[in-house]
């Protein structure tokens, strides 16, 4: 058997504040079938599309987080290089932030009829609102729903046989990724099964918990496929943190399009493991921070703890409330490196996607919406163990890692996430070592993860 273990005294803090609505609402429907259009020729050629044409909709103001969503979405296409004038935003806001036509069925149809791409283009149409089981994605403006072979037939009409990427955030979503809108040149990604809500459309709330895990999971993404896995997993995990009932977001990727490129795969330094922040011109402040005010009032003192802790430090964050933070530990030993990633790290594991909010003092500066950019995600949660990237510690720390690979297997990884802890065990069976690590962790630490067996990373998107 052997063994090793290494923890030291830091300063640590974590916290999570929820509270959660279903993003779902009855209307009277209003909108009439008619016959849907002939099968779709799709020409293999247009698959070398570098650009879109956009169609980006808000379906409903009663909370602000679908305007939310597509100005955000609009600010990183425009940060990908698709240009302002191939962006079409509409909303059902009064008075929304920035320019847009008003969502109603007509509008919605006329926009996307309008796309018609060019041979290298293809279409990108985002709607996010309220959704109905029986009568599909809500435009409350109008008090009209759009259903799925509705949609069908615009796309039809506006993308024919392009490169078109359909994304339908709402309840009951799932029967959008179906027939008729399930065909070759299309991929469609849904908030949520036909028979299911989706969550976190709540006043207060910033995003729907699938818009912030989706939108959170763009940068770097090299093809839409890892944007879809990405986006489920953090819905995974944040629904079984906040016990909800999984919504369980599906996905059509159509065989011409099985491994499309994402046109952000390059925007804000790409890769996992890459660290970017850009400081604006704020200060961090307890009673800045972006939460509900239930859950500043309640992190209060956490907020103010951070606030007076040395540098250096970092604060990382979910828009619904997950956060972490690491500062200076008492040896002194991370670096200002150091304590940026453990703290995305650690936002990550809990659910959500996750912001860079401040480092030291400074908070992030804001995108031309005014709202904060999500980090490319860092945890690292499948493949082959690799020293650099197993997270949670600092980096002095990453020999003990060596060690870890040279060791016979069966052996078992195990890590502190609240703590930067190391314990690992080789045994007869994979079971006693596994079981032996997380006693051993356990011991100094609460909060302890199985981050690999043998050399294979199996973190994942695990339930808590």
């Amino acid at each position: 058997m052997t063994t090793g273990s290494m923890a030291v005294r830091r300063r640590w803090k974590i916290g999570l504040a929820l509270l959660v609505l279903a993003a779902c609402q009855d209307l009277t429907e209003v909108a009439a079938e008619r016959s849907a259009d002939p099968p779709i020729a799709f020409d293999p050629a247009s698959l070398a599309t570098s650009r879109f044409k956009v169609v980006l909709v808000a379906g409903d103001n009663a909370q602000p987080v679908f305007d939310n969503a597509t100005s955000y979405l609009h600010d990183r296409l425009i940060a990908a290089g698709i240009a302002e004038e191939d962006i079409h935003r509409l909303s059902a806001a009064d008075h929304p932030r920035s320019a847009a036509d008003p969502a109603s069925l007509a509008a919605v149809g006329k926009r996307i009829a309008e796309l018609k791409p060019a041979a290298s283009e293809g279409c990108l149409v985002f709607l996010s609102s309220h959704g109905h089981a029986k009568s599909g994605f809500v435009l409350a403006r109008s008090r009209e729903f759009l259903t799925p072979a509705q949609l069908d037939r615009m796309l039809s009409a506006g993308c024919g046989g392009a490169p078109t990427i359909v994304i339908v955030s709402g309840c009951f979503s799932g029967s959008f990724a179906k027939s008729p809108m399930a065909r070759a040149n299309r991929i469609i990604l849904t908030a949520a099964r036909p028979d299911r809500p989706s969550f976190g459309c709540g006043a207060g709330y910033t995003y729907t918990v699938f818009d912030q895990c989706l939108l959170g999971s763009f940068d770097g993404a090299a093809t839409w496929r890892v944007v879809f896995e990405r986006t489920r997993g953090c819905v995974a995990t944040r629904e079984s943190a906040m016990r909800e009932t999984p919504s369980e977001p599906q996905a059509y990727f159509g065989p011409a399009l099985a491994d499309l490129p994402a046109p952000w795969r390059e925007v804000a330094g790409g890769g996992t493991g890459r660290i970017t922040f850009v400081a604006g011109t704020e200060r961090f402040a307890p009673d800045n921070v972006p939460l509900l005010p239930r859950g500043r009032s309640r992190e209060r003192k956490s907020f103010e703890e951070y606030l007076r802790a040395p540098a250096p430090k970092a604060f990382a964050m979910s828009p619904d409330g997950a956060f972490g933070w690491y500062n200076r530990s008492d040896a002194g030993a991370h670096t200002a490196a150091d304590a940026a990633r453990m703290a995305l790290q650690t936002c990550e594991w809990l659910g959500g996607a996750c912001i860079l909010y401040a480092v030291d003092d400074a908070v992030v500066a804001p995108l031309p919406s005014g709202l904060a950019p999500f980090h490319p995600p860092v945890l690292v949660r499948s493949g082959a163990l690799d020293p650099a990237s197993v997270p949670f510690i600092r980096d002095d720390q990453r020999s003990l890692i060596v060690d870890y690979v040279a060791r016979p297997a069966p052996k078992v990884l195990v890590l502190g996430v609240d703590t930067p802890m190391i314990a690992y065990e080789a045994a007869a069976t994979r079971e006693a070592a596994r079981r032996a690590a997380l006693r051993r962790c356990r011991a100094v630490t609460e909060i302890c993860v199985v981050y690999a067996e043998d050399e294979t990373v199996v973190l994942g998107y695990a339930k808590r």
